[in-house]
């Protein structure tokens, strides 16, 4: 059999594994829990991320050692109320001494970078994106006090909220519930209560 023969049947097979190499190693890599650990000092600042979302620490109350971690939403609750634009952070300080703190002290802000569909799901009144935290107490995921600000470099800006509590933070636009569109509509009125 001639030599270009061989070459070209090699070729013909080894393309279809390459292509599906470099269509797999990406979505394979996106799958697992990423982690970054930072060794925090006292009147810093940090910004600490993985892929789009972060951690922003203005002027550090902390000695000890921040661990991000960053992963998807779970797969097996595809009918959630939230759908999860970008992966979770979680995020945990520790002391010197190895044991977690269980305050916050300062300011330490989570946010997210924002794509074009992301942004627009923000413009949108009815899509209620918001940054979300999962409330370890009450059970389930609370809607944080979030502002948008502009950002160098990205058009659509960024998502953030101010960090209370050391728990999961999600980006997410959730379905307008029936009360919301009563709201909107103006058949029902929200009052405060006391």
């Amino acid at each position: 059999m001639p030599k270009s023969k061989i070459i070209f049947r090699i070729a013909l097979f080894a393309l279809p594994v390459v292509v599906f190499l470099f269509n797999a190693i990406p979505v394979f890599a996106f799958q697992g829990v990423e982690r970054r650990e930072v060794e925090l000092f006292f009147d810093r600042d940090y910004d600490i991320s993985i892929g789009n979302g972060g951690i922003f620490i203005d002027d550090s109350k902390y000695r000890g050692t921040l661990v991000l971690r960053s992963e998807k939403f779970p797969e097996d609750r595809p009918g959630s109320w939230h759908k999860f634009t970008q992966r979770i952070l979680d995020f945990q300080i520790y002391r010197e001494d190895g044991k977690p703190f269980l305050w916050m002290y300062g300011i330490v802000r989570v946010y997210f970078n924002l794509d074009k569909i992301q942004y627009d799901k923000w413009k949108d009144e009815e899509a209620n994106m918001s940054i979300w935290y999962f409330d370890h107490l009450a059970g389930g995921w609370r809607k944080c006090l979030t502002r948008w600000q502009p950002q160098a470099g990205n058009p659509y800006g960024r998502l953030w909220c101010v960090a209370d509590r050391y728990t999961r933070y999600g980006l997410a636009w959730t379905q307008p519930t029936m009360l919301m569109k009563m709201i909107k509509l103006g058949t029902v009125t929200v009052t405060p209560t006391p």
